[in-house]
């Protein structure tokens, strides 16, 4: 056995706290899911992260100090120098929080962090949709909407590891209000948020499969849910669909004239809607990126799911503590 080629990986979401443990081999063997409400103040989070992972390395014989590492992806900015959580998107509590050294501590291990667009990159990169390109533009769907950016092989984080927030990247200056304040942000017409409101006011507007799903599911709507309204025919979810794929199409775009990238890669909760949105989204992005670099971008939907988080945390450890290596299987 590999031992130090173990790994843990952390995607700490809004909802969930995923953590995967990782052989040598690069593939998830073990994954407990916790809920972040319950988990979600530092201190809590700490004692429950050890725990589980104490748990999933004795189920194979192992002790968290003999990981090779464990990596960590939060939603938000994070110093990942010194291993600090500036602040977690809709999570009370975590202004300036040490969680490497917290982690550290207890582990006895080496603890890595990063914002949690930027691994779900890093693990396309590596083990999905990305594997075998040295540039890729990663956008998650959900939410919010977040970015991850890989040039020549490697992670890009910018001056102050702020890079990459291409869900604020203006497409409308006169467009919908964002919950970061601004006005036209691509977050505000393709997030979760800004579906589920449009297809609120089509349900008032009118009848259709939309209105009878809605009204099946006592209130509970969900992109999944517009997306089999669609699915069934209903003209106003198709719309709704048509429109993401518009604004994100713009948005791309942007990034492929500016980037150029070899693929730009879509994933995330909303991305489940792929076949609805995405002759759309190729269509402007066609129609407006510069011909040469239109041609040369790949749009494709990412392909590992809700484990690209755990993985890329994974990556973020070998990257970093060795076995850095480029598209490995």
């Amino acid at each position: 056995m590999k031992r130090r080629g173990w790994a843990v990986g952390i995607d700490f979401g809004g909802t969930n706290v995923k953590i995967g443990l990782l052989n040598a081999s690069h593939r998830v063997i073990r994954v407990q899911v916790l809920a972040s409400r319950e988990v979600g103040h530092p201190g809590g989070f700490v004692d429950a992260v050890v725990q589980t992972i104490t748990a999933l390395t004795q189920s194979v014989g192992l002790r968290p100090s003999q990981l090779r590492g464990v990596g960590i992806g939060v939603p938000g900015l994070v110093d990942t120098t010194r291993g600090i959580a500036h602040g977690l998107t809709n999570l009370p509590g975590w202004h300036e929080v040490s969680l490497r050294r917290l982690l550290e501590h207890r582990l006895r291990c080496r603890c890595l962090i990063d914002n949690d667009a930027n691994l779900y990159a890093l693990g396309e990169w590596r083990c999905g949709a990305g594997r075998g390109a040295r540039d890729i533009v990663c956008l998650t769907l959900g939410t919010g909407v977040g970015g991850g950016l890989i040039f020549n092989g490697e992670l890009y984080r910018g001056g102050a590891d702020a890079a990459g927030e291409i869900g604020h990247m203006v497409v409308d200056p006169r467009g919908r209000r964002c919950a970061c304040g601004s006005r036209g942000c691509l977050e505000a017409h393709v997030g979760t948020a800004a579906i589920l409101s449009i297809a609120r006011r089509a349900i008032r507007q009118g009848g259709g499969p939309l209105r009878t799903l809605a009204y099946q599911s006592r209130g509970s709507l969900t992109p999944e849910l517009v997306s089999r309204a669609a699915r069934a025919g209903d003209v106003a979810a198709r719309r709704i669909w048509i429109d993401v794929g518009c604004w994100l199409g713009r948005g791309v775009a942007n990034l492929v004239n500016l980037l150029n990238p070899e693929r730009v890669i879509i994933g995330g909760g909303v991305s489940k809607a792929w076949g609805l949105f995405a002759p759309t989204l190729k269509q402007t992005v066609r129609g407006q990126a510069m011909g040469v670099s239109a041609r040369s971008a790949k749009l494709c939907r990412a392909q590992l799911g809700n484990s690209a988080g755990i993985v890329g945390a994974a990556v973020l450890v070998w990257n970093e503590c060795g076995d850095k290596g480029r598209g490995a299987d």
